[in-house]
């Protein structure tokens, strides 16, 4: 089969397109051929060796949508109840310590095989799983959002930041988003639109609105030292704020938080991990986000680019344009 594969971390130049074997199933699992597969920020970070967690070599790669081929039961026998079952997954270790999907083929637990949304073709199935993981983690496990709360997303335009939203609205919060540019956007109408276009143009925005102090929840998307230290401003000084972190743009991962300001709303600090959730966690989400993008509840994109594996120039700069949040346009791997 082809795979995309880096023998050491350094440089997008040592991605290159390799012809290996297929997987070797192990009892308990299947084997899926990948007809997409997301591409993320992580997978650019793996790479470049700014995630030093990842060995190698490597098959980057973490989301990925297509069809079962072959599975094993537990005793290693061969097993038809999912042969054919159109899937999708992400999260793990995948890509980072194991081989990931961007690869014709890669090997899932049955127990965490989850089906695809039907309304869904692969491609766009397969450029929402992490952002969309990574937002439920976000707006659930730890910022816990409820009816009637304030937030403040700052890149609601992104994968991860839009998802969020979509989830907030879900749940009856009241949503403010920021964005570069209201030029080329159309925020849906449940955000708020605040666009970045002075210092202090989220706490302008949160004040206009008389919501100063009263914002409960911030989830910073983006990762600028600015924006995150306007919206702080802005939260309630009452000990119940909740600041979820997920991405930082600086290339040392540091940047000045004003402390004062923390402490004296007696803020609380949480940062997004999206492998804290195992494989089983995993599929129970992926499940209950499938029911609710086909009954209409949730939106998936309308919109996806698709880069052939082949291409070796299109795929880097995918990863380039990814890692540098130039497109809010997902791509996706096909093998």
């Amino acid at each position: 089969m082809q795979a995309l594969k880096f023998e050491k971390t350094g440089s997008l130049d040592g991605l290159s397109l390799v012809n290996i074997d297929k997987p070797i199933l192990r009892p308990g699992e299947a084997l899926v051929r990948v007809r997409a597969a997301g591409i993320n920020g992580s997978d650019a970070a793996g790479i470049l060796g700014m995630l030093p967690f990842v060995t190698t070599p490597r098959i980057p790669g973490r989301d990925f949508s297509g069809e079962v081929v072959e599975a094993l039961d537990a005793s290693g026998a061969s097993s038809q109840e999912w042969i054919g079952a159109e899937v999708w997954g992400t999260g793990s270790e995948r890509g980072f310590t194991s081989d990931g999907t961007f690869s014709q083929y890669v090997t899932v637990p049955i127990a965490a095989l989850s089906r695809k949304p039907t309304s869904l073709d692969h491609s766009r199935a397969g450029s929402m799983t992490l952002p969309w993981l990574c937002a439920w983690i976000t707006v659930d496990t730890l910022a816990n959002v409820k009816e009637g709360d304030n937030v403040i997303i700052i890149g609601a335009r992104g994968g991860i930041g839009s998802a969020a939203a979509q989830l907030c609205n879900e749940r009856g919060a009241r949503i403010f988003g920021t964005y570069t540019s209201l030029a080329k956007a159309t925020p849906p109408s449940y955000i708020t639109p605040i666009e970045i276009g002075s210092k202090n143009a989220i706490r302008e925005a949160i004040a206009k609105a008389g919501l100063q102090n009263k914002i409960d929840v911030l989830l910073d998307c983006a990762g600028y030292e600015q924006p995150f230290n306007d919206a702080l401003f802005t939260m309630t000084p009452n000990g119940t704020g909740r600041v979820v972190v997920m991405a930082v743009h600086a290339k040392d991962g540091l940047f000045p938080i004003s402390m004062r300001t923390f402490y004296t709303k007696a803020l609380t600090l949480k940062g997004m991990l999206s492998s804290i959730l195992g494989p089983l966690e995993v599929k129970e989400v992926l499940d209950d986000l499938a029911k609710k993008i086909d009954s209409g509840v949730l939106e998936g994109p309308k919109e996806v680019n698709e880069v052939d594996m082949k291409n070796m120039d299109t795929v880097k700069g995918a990863l380039q344009e990814i890692l540098t949040r130039a497109s809010h346009v997902r791509s996706v791997i096909i093998p």
